[in-house]
C-alpha cells in the first residue's frame, strides 16, 4: 500500500496542494491550471490500475474544479497524455513466480515500456501541450481537455465511437489476456 499512497500523492494531492496554495494568484491573474492526466486515466490500461486511478481521480478533480473556479475567472485544461518517452517505467518490474499471469509474462514485460518505445520525444510532446494551451481560448468556449501524446488521438477519437466495453475488449487483446 506504501506505492499507492506514493502514485496518489504525487499525482492527484500534490496538485490539490499546488492548486490550493497559488488559487489566490490565480484569481487575481485570471488564469489558467493545466493539469497533466493520462489517457490511462480514461481508458482500462491493464496492468496499472494504480497508476490509473490516480489519473483518473486527477481527471474527475479537474473537471470538478474547473466548474468551481470558473466563476472566480479561474480556467482548468485537463491533458489527456498519451504516450510520452519519459521515465515513468524507470522501475523494472517482475511478476512473482507464482502469478496467475505467468502464461502473458512476455506480455507484462512489453508493455511496461511501451511508452518508451514507442512514445512521442518529450520536446515534442511539450511544444504541442504549449501551443495547444496557448491555442485555448475559442470564440465561442475554452477548451478543456487537450490530447496529446502517442496514441492520444486514436484514444480520442475511439472514446466516441466504442463502448466502454469495446475499449476493454481491446486492452484484454493487447495484454495478452485472451491468451490466459
Amino acid at each position: 500500500m506504501s506505492e499507492v499512497e506514493s502514485v496518489f500523492a504525487t499525482n492527484l494531492f500534490a496538485v490539490m496542494r499546488l492548486c490550493q496554495t497559488f488559487m489566490p494568484l490565480l484569481r487575481r491573474s485570471k488564469g489558467t491550471i493545466v493539469q497533466i492526466g493520462s489517457i490511462a486515466g480514461i481508458i482500462p490500461y491493464a496492468m496499472g490500475s494504480v497508476y490509473n486511478s490516480s489519473k483518473a481521480a486527477l481527471h474527475s478533480y479537474s473537471a470538478a474544479l474547473r466548474v468551481e473556479v470558473a466563476p472566480l475567472g479561474v480556467h482548468v485544461i485537463t491533458v489527456a497524455t498519451g504516450s510520452v518517452k519519459s521515465r515513468i517505467s524507470r522501475v523494472e518490474r517482475y511478476l512473482s513466480e507464482d502469478s496467475v499471469y505467468s502464461k502473458i509474462e512476455a506480455d507484462y514485460k512489453e508493455r511496461q515500456v511501451y511508452s518508451q518505445t514507442v512514445g512521442m520525444e518529450t520536446s515534442l510532446y511539450a511544444k504541442e501541450v504549449v501551443e495547444k494551451v496557448l491555442g485555448a481560448e475559442g470564440w465561442l468556449w475554452r477548451t478543456r481537455t487537450i490530447w496529446a501524446g502517442g496514441s492520444a488521438g486514436t484514444v480520442w477519437w475511439l472514446s466516441w465511437i466504442l463502448p466502454e466495453l469495446g475499449f476493454e475488449w481491446i486492452i484484454s487483446r493487447m495484454f495478452g489476456f485472451d491468451k490466459m
